[in-house]
């Protein structure tokens, strides 16, 4: 069935249509920030493919993928380590959601999530369950990226999806497939094409016509909500984003310093003296003119014969201290506005003292905390539905989804034994103190629990 109400809002036709030409006009900028984080940003757009290859590898010898630092500061600091629910006995959290984690492969997946926010400024969950709520069910929670996944979210409720669409291609019937996600329903588009119209190297693309709908709308089932859930940084906009005039700045300054480099090592040569032009008289080429770039090849090998009193002028060596001088400066403001420490982008740099270290880490930390509460409520919303799915309605409470996140300053063991011996004595409780300072999981928090108990039991009889 062709699409036929493409200008009727509202319509499913009208959706599929707005997503396909928002998600197209995106292309350009995404591949743009992945050229921050693969190495080709710096490439010259206008360029043949033979000269934009040769630049490629002289490049890829010179690039600093920084960015990509400043990505995996924060990403390498976000690890859930369970979920509470309204569920009762969940104090070392609920093990129904970490079964459909585990299940989700979210361990590994998340990071994926959260890396595509920090790189993008947003990611997406897909929800998948049965057509009919069931205890038996395996509801899986699948992360996507923006390449595959563009949202429009609810204005009056921003962490709701209004309407969702994933772009694919299926090879084997040869069709390009956008799969519209809307609150309770999906439904699915396709159109021919031997190799799929959908560009991924950055263009930017519009849909055009010849889509037809595969089927009418197909309930979802296990929930009335859309199951694309969007996570999104502040404004949108991924970590590096607003600082790309920053890294092209650096990265172009080391590729003028190994250009530097590379041309002093053929450094400019000339012969000073009264030299003839032309060969003399009893010389067998007599009269031509002499070709002294050919007379006076370099090499290593060479041997060359000088009139008298000629002398060899050889071109000074350029001082580059002042460009090492000026990228430092510039990958230290990149670090500052990027709330990064700068022992990360430049190791040297962590030979301060121990109080300049935990300053420096207090930029990072609060970002990170910061892109736990924004995924905090993504995640509890994908968790939801995944209750929904099992039928499980007390879980499924939102409002009382928390994900228990490990510390986003973390601490060696010797700091640790020390403030919980501090904090014992300061009346905190040991399970408190297992959580928060030793940063247990929840299962470990379980496992030592019974250890106690063992210990409680067997103490009696070592005693006796």
């Amino acid at each position: 069935m062709l699409l036929s109400e493409t200008s009727v809002p509202g319509t499913d036709d009208w959706w599929l249509m707005r997503l396909a030409v928002e998600y197209g006009q995106c292309l350009p900028r995404l591949a743009r920030l992945r050229g921050y984080i693969d190495g080709t940003s710096a490439l010259p757009s206008e360029a043949s493919q033979a000269m934009r290859e040769a630049y490629r590898r002289f490049l890829r010898m010179h690039r600093l993928n920084i960015g990509e630092l400043a990505i995996n500061a924060r990403v390498n600091r976000m690890k859930p380590l369970g979920f509470r629910t309204a569920a009762a006995g969940d104090d070392f959290g609920d093990t129904i959601a970490m079964r459909i984690w585990k299940r989700s492969n979210l361990k590994v997946g998340s990071r994926d999530l959260f890396r595509n926010a920090s790189i993008y400024g947003e990611g997406f969950t897909i929800n998948s369950g049965p057509q009919t709520p069931s205890a038996d069910a395996d509801p899986l929670i699948v992360p996507r990226g923006p390449w595959e996944v563009h949202s429009i979210q609810d204005a009056a409720r921003p962490w709701l999806s209004e309407a969702a669409l994933m772009v694919g291609y299926d090879a084997i019937n040869g069709v390009d497939v956008l799969t519209l996600f809307r609150p309770g329903y999906m439904r699915q588009a396709m159109r021919r094409a031997r190799v799929s119209a959908i560009p991924t190297n950055g263009s930017a693309w519009l849909p055009g016509r010849g889509w037809e709908w595969v089927s009418d709308p197909i309930p979802l089932g296990y929930t009335q909500g859309n199951p694309v859930t969007q996570l999104s940084l502040q404004d949108g906009k991924g970590v590096f984003e607003a600082h790309t005039d920053s890294l092209d700045r650096i990265n172009n300054t080391i590729l003028e310093r190994s250009t530097l480099i590379a041309m002093q090592a053929f450094r400019q040569m000339a012969i000073e003296g009264k030299l003839p032009e032309r060969y003399p008289e009893w010389h067998e080429r007599a009269g031509e003119k002499i070709n002294y770039e050919e007379m006076f090849k370099a090499g290593p090998a060479a041997l060359w014969m000088l009139p008298e009193g000629a002398k060899v002028w050889e071109s000074g060596v350029t001082d580059i201290t002042p460009v090492l001088g000026a990228t430092k400066d510039d990958v230290r403001h990149f670090a500052a506005v990027t709330s990064t420490p700068l022992y990360i982008l430049q190791p040297d740099a962590a030979n301060g003292s121990a109080e300049g270290a935990s300053l420096a880490r207090e930029g990072l930390v609060f970002a990170v905390e910061e892109m736990n509460d924004r995924a905090d409520g993504a995640l509890a919303l994908a968790l939801s539905m995944a209750f929904e799915a099992l039928g499980d309605t007390e879980r499924a409470a939102i409002e009382e989804i928390e994900t228990i996140w490990a510390p986003a300053d973390r601490s060696s063991i010797t700091e640790r034994a020390s403030a919980s011996a501090q904090a014992k004595a300061g009346g905190l409780s040991q399970r408190m103190i297992n959580e928060k300072i030793f940063q247990l999981t929840p299962a470990e928090m379980a496992r030592e629990e019974q250890y106690k108990q063992d210990e409680a039991f067997l103490a009696p009889a070592a005693g006796a």
